[in-house]
C-alpha cells in the first residue's frame, strides 16, 4: 500500500496554501508532526512561525535534529501590521528562493486575535497571487479555541486547500483574491457632491491642498502619514497621466482621500497589498500608501485608476 503524502500532489513547484483548523492539541500534533517529518526526510528546509505550544511540540518530538533544518520564530512577535508582516515574510524567504530548493512553512496565526489582526485575512488572500511562484507549502494553523468563528471562516475563504483528515483537498469555501477583497474592503459608493477637489500637475500643490484640510492640533505623526500616503498616490497619477484629481470628504468617523487619474489604468484589486520585489522598478508608492492608511481600495475609473484612502478621525490637542 502506498502511503499518502502529507502535501498531496504538491511537488515543490509553486505555492500550496492550506488552512488547518483544529480544536485540540492531539489534532494539531497529528497534522504537523508527519508534515515536518516528511519534509526532513526529503531534505526540505522548514520555517516555523508559531506559538510556544507548537514550537515546543516539535522540539520535543524531533530533538536537536530539528534545529539543523528548521528556522523558528515566535508568532506573538511577528505581527507588525498586515503590509509590514507580509514584507517581512517576503524578505525572510529570499535566501530560500536563492537556494533553489522547495521548503515548508508551519505558520500559526496567533496574531489574528490581536487588535487589528483580522486584517491579516486580506494578506493571506493576496499571498495566493503575490507568492504563487514561490516553491513552498504553507501549512497555516488556526486554533478554534483561540479565534472567533468569523476569523476561522475568513481563513477558509482565503486558503485554496484544507485537510480532510487524510490529505489536502480543495477548500469548498475558497474565494479568488479579488472577490474576497471586495467583500471585506469598504464598499465603493458614489463620491459625495460636496467633496473638496483639486486637479494638480505638481506634487507640491497636492501637499499644500492636503495640509490645508487636516485638522489643527492633530499629531505630527498622523499628519505626516496622511500627507505622505496621498503624496505617493499623486506621484503615481502624475507619472501615469500627467495630472491627478485629489478629493477629500468625511464618511462617518473616517476621513477619505481619493486620487484619480486618466492614465492607462491599474485596476487590480490587490494592487499595493504586497511590496514589489527588489528587482521591480515601480509599485512601491501604492504599497506605502496602503501601509499608512487604515483602509484603502482601488477601482477602475474610465480609462484610468481611482484609489481611496481611509483614515480614522483623530482627537486633536487644544
Amino acid at each position: 500500500m502506498t502511503s499518502v503524502s502529507t502535501v498531496g500532489d504538491w511537488a515543490g513547484h509553486g505555492l500550496a496554501h492550506e488552512a488547518f483548523v483544529f480544536d485540540s492539541d492531539d489534532l494539531v500534533r497529528a497534522r504537523v508532526v508527519p508534515f515536518v517529518a516528511e519534509g526532513l526526510e526529503r531534505g526540505e528546509p522548514l520555517v516555523v512561525v508559531a506559538g510556544d505550544s507548537v514550537r515546543g511540540m516539535l522540539e520535543e518530538e524531533f530533538g536537536p535534529v530539528v534545529d539543523e533544518f528548521a528556522t523558528f520564530a515566535d508568532s506573538e512577535t511577528q505581527w507588525v501590521g498586515g503590509a509590514e508582516t507580509l514584507a517581512g515574510y517576503q524578505e525572510g524567504m529570499a535566501p530560500l528562493i536563492e537556494s533553489g530548493k522547495p521548503w515548508r512553512l508551519v505558520g500559526e496565526r496567533t496574531w489574528l486575535s490581536q487588535p487589528g489582526g483580522d486584517l491579516w485575512s486580506r494578506y493571506e488572500a493576496v499571498t495566493n497571487d503575490a507568492f504563487a511562484a514561490y516553491p513552498y507549502y504553507s501549512l497555516c494553523l488556526h486554533d478554534q479555541r483561540r479565534l472567533d468563528p468569523d476569523l476561522v471562516e475568513m481563513a477558509l475563504r482565503t486558503h485554496p486547500l484544507v485537510w480532510d483528515g487524510g490529505q489536502p483537498v480543495p477548500s469548498p469555501h475558497y474565494q479568488p483574491t479579488a472577490a474576497f477583497l471586495r467583500s471585506v474592503e469598504p464598499g465603493w459608493t458614489r463620491a459625495p457632491e460636496g467633496r473638496e477637489t483639486v486637479t494638480v500637475t505638481r506634487t507640491g500643490d497636492a501637499r499644500h491642498f492636503v495640509h490645508g484640510r487636516l485638522p489643527q492640533g492633530a499629531s505630527d505623526d498622523w499628519v505626516d502619514g496622511v500627507v505622505l500616503a496621498v503624496h505617493e498616490l499623486v506621484v503615481n497619477a502624475i507619472v501615469a497621466a500627467g495630472a491627478a484629481e485629489v478629493s477629500q470628504w468625511r464618511d462617518g468617523e473616517m476621513q477619505v482621500w481619493e486620487v484619480r487619474d486618466d492614465g492607462l489604468g491599474m485596476h487590480e484589486t490587490a494592487a499595493g497589498y504586497a511590496p514589489p520585489r527588489v528587482e521591480e522598478p515601480s509599485g512601491r508608492g501604492l504599497w506605502i500608501a496602503r501601509s499608512l492608511a487604515d483602509e484603502a481600495t482601488v477601482r477602475a475609473y474610465g480609462p484610468g485608476t481611482a484609489v481611496r484612502l481611509y483614515f480614522h478621525a483623530v482627537a486633536v490637542t487644544a
